[in-house]
């Protein structure tokens, strides 16, 4: 008898680390846009004396006077408002990739659509794709005999 030999391929460097190095990349995106964003601030026209800064800390007049922390909160408020922007989209399209078996696939796209403006078209188009439209069929049939 022969043995099969089986030899199992080792995932890439890549695809092992996938979700790290999207962090990584993320956060130097993040840094390297705060980075660029600083030369299009001017926090103060004129430096603010220390009597201002009515707090304990050392570092919130240094953080708040840094162009560089003030390019980094943009740029995370701009990808915070791009993700949420996302998120938003693909759960108004998911009704649209589960409406094959509901025969009315344009329908429930223009319902995800127009649900962006008007949210209860949007609860339509899910309960157009949920309902088992032959089952309610049946029902409807056995119950008008």
């Amino acid at each position: 008898m022969a043995q099969d030999i089986c030899i199992e391929a080792k995932p890439s460097f890549l695809s092992r680390h996938k979700v790290k190095f999207a962090v990584v990349v993320a956060l130097l995106l993040i840094g390297l846009g705060s980075v660029g964003l600083s030369s299009a601030f001017v926090i103060h026209h004129t430096d603010i004396p220390d009597s201002y800064w009515t707090t304990t800390s050392v570092l919130k007049p240094k953080l708040l006077d840094a162009p560089v922390f003030i390019g980094a909160l943009t740029m995370i408020t701009i990808t915070t408002l791009a993700l949420v922007i996302w998120g938003y989209w693909k759960l108004h399209s998911l009704p649209k990739k589960h409406s094959a078996h509901t025969g009315q696939p344009k329908l429930v796209f223009w319902l995800c659509m127009l649900g962006f403006f008007y949210g209860w078209l949007w609860i339509a188009a899910i309960i157009i794709v949920v309902i088992d439209w032959e089952k309610l069929s049946n029902v409807i049939r056995r119950l008008t005999r």
